[in-house]
């Protein structure tokens, strides 16, 4: 077959559909519309004179030619990937490559600073730090390119993404100094107001037995917390490891939670392409001991 009469570009739809089975999500994960994706399958079916794949109740399922390609079409993707991936991204006059990374509040308040530390002053990248408003899809940003690493609680479903273990704490409570050294009883927690670090997961499983909090900061930044909770006598449920240091530096009590509460468990994702990226498996690495 002639690739001159082949649009490559079909070959990433292709595979997008072969890893998730839908063409709603495949659209969603190119940033495409639905209609735009559809109507480039099409294109593909013609120019291969097969249905590539057909719909079913549980998904697109791929014919026995869309089998037969799917090998082949992902390793030519992944030589592309590996190719550009080995032009740096250098941010004008540094010489330097540029990650853009999403550690979240937890993440740059417990690992980032050590991680920086445990790596020479001279290093080979740049990083940003990626804070949005809203919170993202972070499996369609690793995959766009619009994010290099992520630290995050979810899982990820894509192929095209590495995930490992990052770091796992139990959750306690930071409080006001006149409350250091009290047993926190389910009275005393629903009986204080509350803060609420931003981006919390957990929070939803912090009101118990038909009881809520009394939230009277919501979304707030980590930096925020010793001050709310210190000056205004707030409560706030945070990670052991954060709780402590907080407490430390400003003088605070730690308390354990009155009910039982599964430890937080914070997952480090990337795109598979950069597995083997020098640089990017260094940051990995520092930000994984630093979290340890």
């Amino acid at each position: 077959m002639n690739l001159r009469r082949i649009d490559l570009n079909l070959l990433t739809v292709f595979d997008a559909i072969m890893a998730e089975g839908s063409i709603t999500r495949a659209a969603m994960r190119l940033g495409m519309t639905q209609p735009a994706l559809s109507n480039a399958l099409t294109r593909l079916r013609r120019q291969m004179d097969d249905p590539l794949f057909v719909r079913t109740v549980e998904g697109m399922e791929p014919t026995e030619r869309a089998m037969l390609m799917a090998g082949p079409v992902r390793q030519a993707l992944d030589i592309a990937r590996q190719a550009f991936a080995a032009m740096p991204d250098l941010p004008p006059g540094t010489g330097k490559r540029r990650y853009t990374i999403a550690l979240g509040e937890i993440g740059e308040a417990i690992a980032l600073p050590a991680a920086i530390s445990a790596l020479d002053r001279d290093m080979p990248f740049r990083l940003v730090l990626e804070r949005p408003q809203e919170r993202p899809n972070l499996e369609i940003a690793l995959l766009e390119g619009s994010l290099d690493l992520v630290w995050t609680p979810l899982a990820m479903r894509s192929r095209d993404v590495a995930i490992e273990p990052v770091m796992k704490d139990e959750l306690v409570c930071l409080l006001p100094p006149p409350l250091a050294g009290r047993t926190l009883t389910p009275e005393l927690y629903f009986g204080l107001q509350h803060a609420v670090m931003r981006g919390t997961l957990y929070e939803r499983e912090l009101d118990r037995g038909g009881r809520r909090r009394d939230i009277v900061i919501g979304d707030c930044h980590c930096g925020a917390l010793p001050g709310l909770v210190g000056g205004c006598g707030f409560a706030a449920v945070l990670p052991k490891r954060l709780a402590e240091a907080i407490a430390a530096s400003h003088g605070l009590a730690v308390a354990a939670l009155p009910f039982d509460m599964p430890d937080l468990l914070l997952h480090q994702a990337w795109p598979r392409h950069l597995d083997n990226d020098p640089q990017h498996r260094r940051l990995r690495r520092a930000l994984k001991a630093a979290a340890q």
